[in-house]
């Protein structure tokens, strides 16, 4: 049995659902906005990540648009600014998502979300655009404040797999992966990567961690085989592919650029309809 695990903002639901609420302010410009906004939210998240000091998604979008009306002149009110966001919790789904996720649910895949945004959130745009049910867990890197592409977070989501299944990944007593250090390693022989620990990592050693191989975290291969992971962002796709997971590149757009880093999707679709085709031609879902 094999696991599909799907980003879900711009991949799962549109992120420009935003855009209608835009275009009363600023016209023809709310595309452009909008892009920027998104495009700024996800640098903030980057940075962040690099200094270890984590904010919440929706903190990092609400820096980002004060960030983007700057560099737009442009303001609004506080209950503009508020309706704003609260629209970033009812997006709607892609027609391709409303019409593949039931398919993938009719399969014997697992079927999970993972995403940078906070659990409550996600659940939240998920039920919004009727795909929860589609959807045994959500994953959220909340938990470990540690935002995607961080290698320790594709580590946080086989843990949560494991423990879904029950095999796979060997859980650590608080609820964490466990790695054996080497000798002299920092903190003594055991490392327990728990998710309210992860502001912690770099003092603990896991900045070594994260340059070990994947399965210095005592994932076996046979269990990376069977992960897929998702999603329209390229920065996701490598991310996974370097942990060791399959990934797949949901390019929506004729005009979106993969990453020249010399690795490779294991697939690339351009649309999720696409995606379940693929998927079954090649046998790694199969009809229930």
């Amino acid at each position: 049995m094999h696991t599909l695990v799907f980003d879900v903002y711009g991949t799962l639901v549109d992120t420009a659902g935003v855009v209608t609420l835009l275009e009363g302010r600023l016209g023809e410009r709310a595309g452009c906005f909008a892009k920027q906004w998104r495009s700024k939210q996800l640098e903030y998240s980057f940075r962040m990540g690099l200094m270890r000091w984590y904010q919440p998604f929706s903190q990092c979008m609400r820096y980002a648009f004060e960030h983007t009306c700057e560099e737009f002149h442009v303001s609004f009110s506080s209950e503009e600014k508020e309706a704003l966001f609260l629209r970033n919790l009812s997006l709607p789904a892609f027609p391709d998502a409303e019409k593949a996720m039931p398919k993938f649910a009719q399969t014997d895949a697992e079927c999970f979300a993972f995403s940078n945004g906070t659990a409550e959130d996600v659940e939240t745009v998920l039920v919004f655009a009727n795909l929860r049910q589609y959807l045994q867990e959500v994953v959220s890197v909340d938990t470990i404040k540690m935002y995607k592409p961080s290698r320790i977070a594709y580590m946080y989501l086989l843990e949560r797999l494991a423990q879904h299944s029950g095999d796979g990944v060997e859980a650590g007593t608080a609820g964490g992966l466990e790695r054996k250090q080497q000798s002299g390693s920092p903190q003594g022989t055991t490392l327990k990567m728990a998710g309210h620990r992860c502001l912690h990592y770099i003092e603990a050693g896991l900045d070594e961690a994260e340059q070990q191989p994947v399965d210095a975290f005592s994932v076996s291969s046979p269990d990376l085989n069977r992960v897929w992971l998702i999603s329209s962002n390229p920065f996701d796709v490598i991310g996974a592919k370097v942990a060791g997971l399959h990934a797949v590149w949901v390019r929506r757009s004729a005009s979106s650029v993969y990453d020249p880093w010399g690795i490779q999707p294991t697939i690339t679709v351009a649309n999720l309809i696409e995606l379940y085709d693929a998927l079954l031609f090649q046998n790694v879902i199969a009809l229930k």
